[in-house]
């Protein structure tokens, strides 16, 4: 086994700074959760606060079922373009370690196709087994609290306290899941078996990746965007309250139009904090399951070297 932190989170930057056609495919969920907006703003460009009247959106029923609607099919959309993204950065980061000089994203794409519905399989299985479990905590932890008048609620808060934790594992397990998928062409339940399997040999070291990951690109995500954030807490030192009705729409559509600002920065943002993120669970995968060669560094398995191939075609 041949894992160096250091040297795993120093080669992950590195991938992510010189294959920035990456940050293409993992910035896409991101852009396409951003249709909801002219569903949220258009019904305010057309309504005319001021006349005193409730907006025509209140009281209309089928605009409510419209939005809802439309929500859930971005979010599926979002999801599925997530499996895609995931399988090309994946399969980007184990041909750029394999000695690719340049990825191309049509061959990315393309090449990506045969995992798509597997890394999906992997998300769609792990994510309704967490809903499950986490619903049947939340559901025992509030008959708890109804039948002692909320006391048992509040002992039982430390449980809550380490779901944090098992979050962290849970991240890592999902990604290691996926990267066994890409790597070693797995079918889904295989791949889930896979990520257990490297997760309980290697918790310590699931955790303290983890930890530095999301924590990492939480705090960096944070710098970026917050200067851009500080308008929107403005807003309301800017509102006359004698002129509240007749400046909402005003407030609105500047807030929208911040949000449309955002859009590029956020993709951006997001480009770069989850190909790194995927760049560092894939080598963490390579490192944990390929033995290490004193000459050449890692050889990759029989699984990987048709993955690696395509990048020298």
């Amino acid at each position: 086994m041949n894992f160096d932190l250091g040297e795993v989170l120093s080669r992950a930057f590195q991938i992510t700074w010189k294959h920035k056609i990456l940050w293409l495919f993992s910035a896409l969920p991101v852009l396409l959760s951003f249709l909801i907006f002219p569903v949220v703003f258009l019904p305010i460009i057309f309504t005319d606060f001021g006349s005193g009247r409730e907006p025509f959106f209140v009281n209309e029923p089928i605009y409510i079922f419209l939005f809802i609607g439309f929500s859930i099919i971005v979010s599926l959309l979002s999801y599925v373009l997530y499996g895609i993204a995931s399988s090309s950065v994946m399969l980007g980061v184990v041909r750029a370690e394999g000695g690719a000089e340049r990825l191309q994203a049509t061959e990315l794409f393309n090449d990506g196709k045969p995992y798509w519905w597997r890394v999906l399989g992997v998300l769609l299985l792990v994510g309704l087994a967490v809903s499950v479990v986490f619903l049947l905590i939340f559901g025992c932890m509030a008959l708890a609290g109804t039948v002692t008048m909320g006391l048992g609620f509040i002992c039982l808060q430390p449980l809550v306290l380490l779901m944090y934790p098992l979050m962290i594992v849970l991240y890592g397990f999902i990604e290691e899941s996926q990267a066994a998928v890409i790597v070693d062409d797995l079918g889904v339940t295989d791949a889930i078996k896979r990520g257990w399997e490297l997760v309980r040999a290697n918790f310590w070291r699931i955790i303290l990746v983890s930890l530095i990951v999301y924590l990492g690109i939480g705090f960096l995500s944070s710098i970026v965007m917050v200067p851009f954030m500080i308008p929107f807490f403005f807003f309301p030192f800017f509102m006359d309250g004698s002129q509240f009705e007749m400046n909402i729409r005003t407030m609105m559509l500047i807030f929208g139009g911040f949000s449309l600002l955002l859009i590029p920065i956020m993709a951006l943002v997001q480009g770069v904090t989850i190909t790194f993120l995927k760049s560092t669970y894939t080598l963490v995968y390579l490192r944990l399951t390929r033995k290490p060669d004193s000459d050449e560094g890692s050889k990759p398995d029989e699984g990987d070297k048709t993955i690696i191939a395509g990048a020298n075609a």
